[in-house]
């Protein structure tokens, strides 16, 4: 374990000799040091009706969130202030036994990320206290009433006083609970393969841990796509303020980078908020949003919740994309396979990689939307589009996406060079298994540079057309 080697199963020896090849860890992982850590910083969400009940009450089989109406009495709220060393959550609920019987208002504070400072109380109340004692305590934590947080209007983040996390439950139909055991898969050998490496919840949970989010109030996916912009807001406006170096005083800037980096790490609840003084850190970060947003659509998606039981033809289908293993003697493999040993640039000799499958993904609807194009469009390149193993879901289901307007940085990443693009989309180092996509890119008005370094917005002429 100190040389963070995976333990696996017994019956992963047995796979590899019956495959004729190296299987990934992940499927056959035991608890390792990662998940042994992550044991005691992850919350089990239980939903029903429109929320779910904390765990930490105790309540979880037995109650349920009190619901009037469009009103539904369950927050979390989130602090950081690295001024003052400040990086707390609070929760507050109402909980009513499922029966009618009784009702609670439960809370529970301390700060992110440490469950030894901190602590919670359970209340029992009428409902009409309860609720009376809810919106009190929720206007002496945010200095708002919570009429303003609950019809959106009027709302306004106060100097030193906690804000609400907007967290989706994503709420939808339960699907009828089916037989596990007795379950087939039509899909062909491959492609299971890599359902079962798509679904596999503890991926998600390593990269919410790489991330340092904080894990213990923050269900895996549930943080809202609303919380993610306004995540991307404050980062934008932490690299207008890293561009301006010459228009504002010294201390006013650093001023509104650190108030800033206070509401994004806030809006994002962080095990170690820092502020964000430098290009490279307010990558890191919108990188860390890019991959939320597609851990909130597989979230969306297939859930990861554990009482969901679809099969992983159920959640094939979801992905609306088809998905075709090529054969090893085919030409287009070949093909791909010469592309990615003959782009390993020699500087990248302390490993190497090998190809173990290619599919192709014919998402629904897109080859008609590319067909009214193809003859139009000219200087047709093959490259590499990378990006880490939680995003697929969302490029499967969802295609290719630019990052939206709040994001620092919009548009796509390809490259020519396999090992290159590997290296940046920071998966190799991570994962034994990892994707890539291939694609063809119609290239418009080309701006050929013979040095690496950085340009500014107004130099980028590059236009790619995917």
């Amino acid at each position: 374990r100190r040389q963070k080697i995976p333990i696996v199963r017994e019956d992963y020896l047995g796979e590899c000799i019956r495959k004729n090849r190296v299987l990934p860890f992940d499927l056959y992982k035991v608890a390792t040091t990662l998940e042994e850590s992550s044991k005691g910083s992850t919350v089990t969400v239980k939903v029903k009706g429109r929320s779910a009940v904390h765990e930490a009450s105790g309540l979880q089989d037995t109650g349920h969130i009190l619901e009037n109406g469009k009103s539904i009495y369950n927050t979390t709220l989130n602090i950081s202030d690295m001024t003052q060393g400040v990086n707390s959550y609070y929760i507050l609920q109402i909980i009513e036994e499922d029966d009618g019987s009784e009702c609670y208002v439960f809370r529970k504070w301390g700060r992110v990320g440490s469950e030894k400072i901190g602590g919670k109380k359970l209340e029992e109340m009428s409902k009409t206290d309860a609720i009376r004692e809810f919106k009190r305590l929720f206007l002496e934590k945010t200095g708002n009433p919570w009429e303003a947080w609950e019809q959106k209007t009027n709302f306004q983040k106060q100097p030193g006083r906690f804000y609400p996390l907007d967290i989706d439950y994503g709420v939808r139909e339960a699907p009828k609970r089916k037989d596990m055991s007795k379950m087939k898969s039509s899909l062909a050998p491959q492609v299971l393969e890599l359902m079962m490496m798509l679904f596999n919840v503890e991926t998600y949970r390593a990269a919410m841990m790489e991330f340092e989010i904080n894990m213990a109030e923050m269900p895996l996916g549930k943080l809202s796509k609303e919380n993610i912009q306004k995540g991307f807001e404050a980062l934008t406006e932490i690299q207008n303020l890293l561009d301006d170096t010459g228009n504002q005083e010294l201390a006013l800037r650093e001023s509104l980078i650190v108030a800033a980096s206070n509401r994004f790490f806030t809006l994002i609840p962080s095990v170690h908020p820092h502020i964000i003084r430098d290009k490279d850190h307010l990558t890191m970060k919108a990188k860390m949003l890019e991959a939320l947003q597609d851990i909130e659509i597989a979230s969306k998606l297939v859930g990861f919740d554990g009482d969901n039981d679809e099969s992983l033809d159920d959640k094939y289908k979801k992905l609306h994309c088809d998905i075709t293993p090529l054969a090893h003697d085919s030409e287009d493999y070949k093909l791909v396979e010469k592309y990615l040993l003959n782009t390993h640039a020699p500087t990248h000799k302390d490993w190497s990689l090998e190809l173990e499958e290619v599919y192709v993904l014919d998402r629904d609807g897109e080859g008609n939307k590319y067909s009214r194009y193809k003859n139009n469009l000219h200087n047709k390149m093959l490259l590499w589009h990378g990006s880490r193993l939680t995003n697929f879901i969302g490029i499967l289901s969802q295609g290719l996406r630019i990052a939206p307007p709040e994001a620092p940085v919009t548009g796509y990443m390809v490259c020519s060079l396999f090992t290159l693009y590997i290296l940046y989309a920071g998966t190799l180092l991570n994962y034994m298994w990892n994707l890539i996509t291939c694609c063809f890119f119609h290239l418009l008005k080309v701006w050929q540079r013979p040095l690496l370094r950085r340009f500014s917005k107004q130099e980028c002429t590059v236009l790619l057309c995917g």
